[in-house]
């Protein structure tokens, strides 16, 4: 294979993990959607709309990430995670509420501090734990997902502290990447205000952040 198609194979991959990844089996998808719709008002909503959007699930490896949703509203796990594990449900399950939400939504700090605040509120009515506790997922952060539910979507100060405080939880994640609010807004409030540099910036830093 040439180099240029070993390059365009890799491309598709990444910007269509369906190409090449492992999806689960009907079995899998049951027990997916019987956990969820047993967790709680937010799961089962999960779990629902996971079945009438026949959403797919799979595993794909990840870049920074435990899942992630594609162009395709589906979903991917990381090789190897486990579909009973509540921490895999809940991922699950805040990739659901993401492709709830337009793209644009998703790739800003806003998009991501509601859905974090869901997340953590769908940890908790499905294992009756708070997610961060001493042997829960993200252990020793309980108290950061505490401070991060107390954010408004709709402060800019609270996104910017959102934006620090989701890497204190998962150093990994790239929420430096985004703008604060869904691009076109951002770059719309950055121009009225004469930030021309701040608009360009969050446009080159969403495309161009690893």
């Amino acid at each position: 294979m040439s180099d240029a198609a070993v390059g365009k194979k890799a491309f598709l991959n990444g910007l269509f993990p369906e190409t090449n990844w492992s999806e689960l089996k009907p079995d899998d998808y049951k027990l997916v959607y019987q956990r969820l719709g047993k967790a709680g008002p937010l799961g089962a909503q999960a779990a629902r709309y996971l079945q009438e959007k026949r959403t797919k699930i799979g595993f794909h490896k990840q870049y920074k990430s435990g899942a992630g949703w594609t162009l395709l509203k589906n979903i991917t796990l990381t090789p190897g995670a486990k579909l009973s594990d509540p921490y895999t449900l809940c991922l699950i399950s805040h990739e659901a509420f993401h492709l709830r939400q337009s793209v644009l939504m998703r790739l800003s700090v806003r998009g991501e501090l509601i859905a974090w605040q869901y997340q953590k509120r769908a940890y908790r009515e499905l294992t009756g734990k708070d997610i961060g506790a001493p042997g829960q997922a993200y252990r020793g952060t309980k108290e950061i997902w505490q401070k991060l539910s107390g954010f408004s979507a709709n402060n800019r100060e609270d996104l910017q502290r959102a934006q620090k405080t989701m890497k204190a939880i998962s150093p990994d994640y790239r929420s430096d990447c985004l703008p604060l609010l869904p691009l076109t807004e951002e770059v719309g409030f950055c121009l009225r205000r004469w930030k021309i540099g701040e608009a360009a910036a969050a446009i080159w830093n969403l495309f161009t952040c690893k």
